[in-house]
């Protein structure tokens, strides 16, 4: 076993090695670590990469393999997300043992007991672009002192500029964007929900936009009602129409004025709401890609983990799966009714505006009666229906975006409900198939991992046990290895491999962003 360095001589090693670690595109990066960030299990490409005996990783804080020109700043928004019980995605630089590097797109999630991560080779312009921006941010830390809590401010203020409202804009738009250039470089064809939500996406970013124009206008006929008051004063001191109808017009247009604050600002904006459930259907989807081809990834030979093992991570991987996308279906489910809350509110403004309208007329008439209130007024009108004019066009466009965008989920739905329906015909035939064939396989193993259960997409085997012993679920769960024993009852994982661990630096502070 190799003697492990120093937390100083191995971060000068990583500094001093410019080289990469070879890094295929088809390759995926497998970890799953506990709740304090303690690696439990990992693949085999993440051992080869990071460059260490898996006696050494095992029980290792996952922070083994941190390269120190990650700014920490990124490490303190990837925990938040983690700890809030959500996806977590992002650019990182890891090292190897010998010094060299290798940069990963990360999504990881929590898991019970802890959490699980995939990475893959990152290849977008967008990637180019973060590098960048991550060695700016590091050389602040490092000149500027900089708390991780700051640096991460001033990493989202840099992604905003960018144009990125949010960091989960920045996640849903990096992941996708990655999976969509590594599907051409693998020369794969693009998930079907995955671009429709990209589309949805770009349809709601329109509608943010027209809300934000709508509230531009509104602001600029603010002051409008409060000349015509000021003119009706000077000209009608007892009072008189045009003072009323201007009274009356500040009053509609105050009441407009709420309702469209409460429409776009806070908890009642809709589609900011909307906006943030697509986007985190978008990441969720791309997760669940991600977890079903590592779930294929875990089953090829050479195995990266011996047979209990092996049942183990496979059946947490497709759990995983499974769960992201129950996830997606119920932000769909939320994204769809706000849709319809959303083109009711539009419709209630428009009728709004259509009353101001015609208070708005009742003035222009009423000035008509008296060539000096009308020399008066004149101006005054003109403007409020020139802004009137742009209101009700923006209105008219957010419903009709509106509309467009609660099709878009109902084809989204029908669409999943397709490929749905789709794999279980596979998987039924797969299984008819598996039946067939038995009594000519049965010498090779009736629980060739070639057969999967139709129900789970597991070996067929495999998916029987599970299902016949709850235990075995919950094993896989709370990542208990089956004892030899009890088949369905496991003891704490690596419970006797830790002993020969040689310590290593990074296990001080070993939960401190240990995610990554």
């Amino acid at each position: 076993m190799s003697q492990t360095p120093t937390s100083s001589s191995f971060a000068q090693a990583a500094r001093d090695s410019g080289q990469d670690m070879p890094f295929d595109t088809e390759e995926l990066i497998y970890s799953r670590t506990n709740e304090r960030g303690l690696i439990q299990a990992a693949n085999n490409v993440f051992r080869r990469l990071s460059g260490y005996d898996w006696r050494e990783l095992v029980g290792a804080p996952h922070k083994i393999v941190r390269h120190p020109d990650m700014p920490k700043g990124f490490f303190h928004i990837f925990w938040q997300c983690l700890k809030a019980g959500d996806p977590a995605v992002g650019y990182v630089k890891n090292r190897s043992q010998d010094g060299r590097y290798y940069w990963v797109l990360a999504a990881a999630i929590p898991c019970e007991g802890g959490y699980f991560s995939v990475r893959m080779k990152p290849s977008s312009p967008l990637f180019h672009t973060i590098r960048s921006e991550y060695a700016r941010l590091r050389r602040r830390e490092e000149t500027e002192n900089l708390s991780a809590e700051k640096s991460a401010e001033l990493l989202l203020e840099r992604l905003h500029d960018m144009g990125f409202q949010s960091y989960a804009e920045f996640m849903s738009t990096a992941l996708q964007r990655e999976t969509t250039a590594r599907d051409q470089v693998l020369n794969r064809s693009a998930d079907k929900t995955a671009t429709h939500l990209t589309e949805l996406v770009g349809a709601l970013s329109k509608a943010l936009q027209e809300q934000t124009r709508l509230v531009k206008l509104f602001d600029s006929l603010k002051l409008l009602p409060v000349n015509m008051r000021l003119i009706a004063a000077r000209l009608e001191p007892q009072g008189g129409p045009i003072s009323q109808i201007s009274m009356n017009y500040k009053t509609s247009f105050d009441n407009i004025s709420e309702r469209l604050t409460n429409f776009v600002t806070g908890e009642q904006n809709i589609c900011g709401r909307m906006d943030s459930a697509v986007r985190r259907a978008l990441i969720l989807a791309n997760c669940a890609r991600l977890h079903l081809e590592m779930s294929e990834h875990i089953r090829r030979p050479p195995p990266s983990f011996d047979g209990d093992e092996q049942r183990r991570e496979h059946l947490i991987v497709q759990q995983l799966g499974t769960e992201s996308e129950t996830k997606v279906e119920a932000s769909l489910d939320e994204a769809g009714k706000m849709a319809t809350q959303l083109i009711a509110s539009a419709f209630e403004i428009r009728r709004l505006v259509l009353g101001l309208d015609t208070i708005r007329i009742l003035g222009r008439v009423e000035s008509r009666r008296d060539d000096v209130f009308e020399a008066a007024c004149s101006a005054t009108l003109d403007q409020i229906d020139n802004v009137q004019s742009e209101i009700t066009e923006s209105l008219q466009s957010l419903s009709s975006l509106a509309v467009a965008i609660q099709t878009s989920l109902s084809m989204i739905t029908a669409s999943r409900l397709e490929s749905a329906a789709a794999a279980e015909t596979a998987a039924g035939n797969r299984s008819v198939t598996a039946r067939t064939t038995a009594p000519t396989s049965a010498g090779k193993g009736a629980g060739s991992s070639a057969t999967r259960s139709p129900a789970s997409g597991a070996p067929a085997g495999l998916g029987a046990a599970a299902r016949a012993d709850p235990g075995a679920r919950a094993d896989a769960r709370s990542g208990r290895v089956p004892g030899p024993d009890h088949p369905g009852r496991g003891r704490e994982p690596d419970a006797g491999r830790n002993a020969g661990r040689v310590p290593h630096p990074a296990d001080d502070d070993a939960s401190e962003y240990a995610a990554e």
